[in-house]
């Protein structure tokens, strides 16, 4: 995968940084083109990390354990980044010097902190001003990084990194439009099967069989599939069963595992028999999102996007109430990010945003609503990525 570095100096420039250390796996991943297992799994600072100079012309340097070091350099082969490599606990050993019993010459001891504290001498960042995920790192190893470079200066990069995921590259878009079609597939074999009787992890399974087979995916753990008054607060499925009059709602998403992109999507049914006042909402509801995706464009301020929905749908319930109608998505941990969607959100809309354009209400203990899709801000407009997928049945 292509590395976003470029882009990312520049906002380090933009900001007056002069470099920057990248902590976390996702932007880690972001930085280099790949990323780390155990850092991933982990997530610990320090498993892998990045140290970047703001200037083009300096490499970028990639840390990781001495176990996963080659991995690295294979991965490495299509970028120009600097492999350095910390001592752990693995201990590989070479197989003449295994089956002899010899002694191998063993090097330094270096932990992360160590590479990590020579890489930034070697860019002559030990007393410049340093971008951190102060997001993302704990107390603990910031209060270590201020200790062993007291003449840097420290700011946080994190909402630097959110801003620059939220406008996706044409491989990222195109990595979207893979992920959200098989997410809509799976969505769309669940729809074939919701019907009075059948239970939420049915259709919880039916969903997850179906993301697993495309063997590019996998299913977000989050992914809620709900009935009746579970729809109405936030959890994973549970025991429901669908029953007359009941409107069955799925929140869920898959991701790009160690890729670590992902999506959010939104269904609502109304199940025969319900009360006439139920299929009203869902239809305003539904109304209101299609009339924000047909707004969509570049140069709409953010939050002139949500007055159109939120206004369509409080014309009709005077009481209706929501903080936001979407957001941006790219790498998570979280699914949403900046921007969203609501009344004080003035940056305009870009070309390459992928936001989550949803409108829901949900009723305590009664039922609950979502109508929610992936789209994309395009150059003239916004293409809708999960379109198969039928918001009725």
């Amino acid at each position: 995968m292509e590395s976003k570095q470029g882009k990312f100096k520049k906002m380090l420039r933009d900001n007056g940084i002069d470099g920057a250390i990248v902590s976390s796996p996702e932007n880690l991943h972001y930085i280099l083109g790949f990323g780390g297992h155990q850092h991933t799994v982990s997530r610990h600072p320090g498993f892998s990390l990045g140290v970047m100079s703001s200037e083009d012309n300096i490499q970028t340097h990639a840390i990781t354990m001495d176990f996963e070091a080659p991995t690295f350099i294979k991965k490495n082969r299509e970028h120009n980044h600097i492999i350095k490599p910390y001592t752990t606990w693995v201990g590989v050993r070479n197989w003449d010097n295994l089956v002899n019993n010899k002694e191998m010459r063993e090097p330094e001891f270096k932990n992360s902190l160590d590479v990590m504290l020579e890489s930034i001498n070697e860019m002559g960042l030990e007393n410049k001003t340093i971008g951190i995920e102060l997001d993302y790192i704990t107390v603990n190893y910031y209060s270590i990084l201020r200790d062993s470079l007291p003449k840097a200066k420290f700011v946080n990069i994190s909402d630097l990194f959110v801003y620059s995921r939220s406008i996706k590259t044409k491989e990222e878009i195109d990595i979207f439009r893979q992920l959200c079609s098989v997410a809509d597939n799976a969505f769309y074999e669940v729809s074939k099967i919701v019907k009075i009787g059948v239970t939420e992890q049915e259709m919880s399974q039916c969903f997850k069989e179906h993301v697993i087979k495309s063997g590019i995916c996998v299913p977000s753990p989050w992914s809620m599939f709900s009935t009746g008054a579970n729809g109405a607060r936030l959890t994973i499925p549970e025991d429901g069963i669908i029953k007359k009059g009941d409107v069955v709602k799925y929140d869920a998403g898959v991701n790009a595992a160690f890729d670590f992109y992902t999506t959010d999507t939104s269904r609502s049914w109304v199940m025969e028999g319900a009360s006439p006042e139920l299929y009203q909402l869902k239809d305003r509801l539904y109304e209101a999102q299609r009339l924000m995706i047909k707004m969509a464009k570049p140069g709409l301020p953010i939050n002139e996007l949500f007055n159109i929905g939120f206004n369509y749908v409080k014309e009709k319930y005077p009481i209706y109430k929501r903080g936001h109608l979407g957001h941006s998505i790219s790498m998570g941990p979280a699914t949403a990010e900046a921007p969203y969607i609501n009344s004080t959100e003035t940056r305009p809309l870009e070309a390459g945003m992928i936001l989550a354009i949803e409108v829901p209400c949900y009723i305590d203990n009664f039922n609950g609503f979502n109508i929610e899709d992936m789209v994309l801000i395009t150059e003239t407009g916004a293409e809708v990525l999960t379109p198969k997928t039928p918001h009725y049945l």
